[in-house]
């Protein structure tokens, strides 16, 4: 590979290796996309005018959630053509699965139950706990099946898993608001709630599907991946049920009336808030752990002469790395996209070394790490190219 043939970093940012098979990527991703403008379709048919107005106040949420997981994934951001997949699987078609089984379960509680009030206790903790995060969660099997490389660990899955929740939250949201025919203080509350009080709900339960889906990923044995899927997905069935159920159980059981906004905020605090810190604790430890991943792979590759320390410290010192891409941002292109091709190969080269020393019955587990060798050093190359020539001009 030569400098003309090598892709640069932008590249490597906007899109990604495509598997073996891309005719079934692109078909898939085709199918999802359709999905997701039927979704939007029958918004408009249903609510008008409404579906679009509603779409701001569900921006908010979204909004909170886009920024806390790009925060999360800032080390070695995922690529952007997966992530927008997530987002339109979680946005459309997850909601589409959920309409048409939720009314099929419900048509059959009914039948079986007869009493309201079984029915809704039924629909609040079993239906929608089970049925959408079973749905959501099919969809990071799907991404696993054709992108299973793009996962470098349990941080990973809870991204991709994320932001299949933000996109069902989204829909979900506009759906709420809508339908809710209420403009006075009921409304404001519906927003407190949807945007305040539980703007990461669903990027929490789907995140919690991918993470052990994540550590599987990082191994071949399928039993790892039956084990990870299953426990996820009990796991986040049981928060949502939690999450659900405080209306149905906690809050009466505290001798609260469910529609008694105070008891709402009084259950969030001594509930979820808890749960919520707890996740973004644990995450923010994974996080680090990736960091700990890219400051120990590189540093086998620094003995090895491949990098020096102040380029460790470069890519691994997190001011120092955004300080360096803001440098990049103002160079001519070709500089800035070695740059930023350079720190972002460097990071991949850092999880494909732990990918390869962790699973190590992986018959190509060395192609890319040495493709992603090769790639930094051109960049390197232009770098040095660049230095030169800027030197000469003085």
């Amino acid at each position: 590979m030569n400098s003309s043939t090598a892709p640069t970093g932008a590249q490597h940012h906007r899109f990604f290796r495509l598997p073996r098979a891309p005719l079934v990527w692109w078909t898939v991703l085709a199918i999802v996309v359709i999905i997701g403008l039927v979704v939007v379709g029958w918004l408009l048919v249903t609510w008008k005018v409404d579906a679009i107005i509603m779409v701001i106040p569900a921006l908010i949420p979204l909004t909170l959630s886009l920024m806390a997981v790009r925060w999360l994934d800032r080390w070695e951001p995922e690529p952007t053509l997966l992530l927008l997949f997530c987002f339109i699987y979680g946005a459309g078609a997850s909601i589409l699965g959920t309409l048409i089984g939720g009314n099929f379960l419900l048509d059959v509680a009914r039948e079986y139950l007869g009493d309201d009030g079984a029915v809704d206790a039924f629909s609040i903790l079993v239906q929608g706990p089970v049925l959408e995060e079973v749905i959501k969660g099919a969809g990071l099997l799907v991404l696993l099946l054709i992108a299973r490389r793009e996962f470098n660990g349990p941080l990973d899955g809870f991204i991709y898993g994320a932001i299949i929740g933000a996109g069902f939250a989204f829909t979900e949201n506009i759906v709420y608001f809508a339908s809710s025919g209420s403009t006075g203080a009921d409304f404001v509350w519906l927003l407190v709630v949807r945007c305040i009080l539980s703007p990461f709900a669903h990027v929490l339960f789907t995140g919690m599907i991918g993470m052990p889906l994540g550590w599987a990923a990082r191994r071949s044995e399928p039993w790892r991946y039956v084990v990870g899927f299953l426990g996820g997905l009990a796991f986040a069935i049981a928060l949502h049920a939690l999450w659900n159920g405080g209306s149905v159980l906690v809050l009466p059981w505290l001798g609260i009336e469910p529609t008694n906004p105070f008891g709402w905020v009084v259950y969030y605090v001594l509930v979820q808030v808890p749960i919520f810190l707890i996740a973004g604790w644990f995450l923010i430890k994974l996080q680090e752990h990736d960091q700990q991943v890219i400051q120990l792979r590189l540093g086998e590759y620094r003995k090895a002469g491949w990098f020096t320390a102040g380029e460790i410290r470069m890519i691994t010192d997190w001011p120092v790395r955004r300080s360096t891409l803001r440098w990049a941002r103002d160079q001519p292109e070709e500089v800035g996209d070695a740059m930023r091709g350079f720190i972002s190969d460097a990071t991949a080269l850092a999880f494909a070394r732990e990918r390869a020393s962790v699973n190590k019955k992986d018959p190509n587990r060395r192609t890319r790490e040495k493709e992603l060798l090769e790639s930094t050093r051109v960049h390197r190359e232009v770098l040095a190219d660049a230095r030169k020539r800027r030197h000469a001009d003085k």
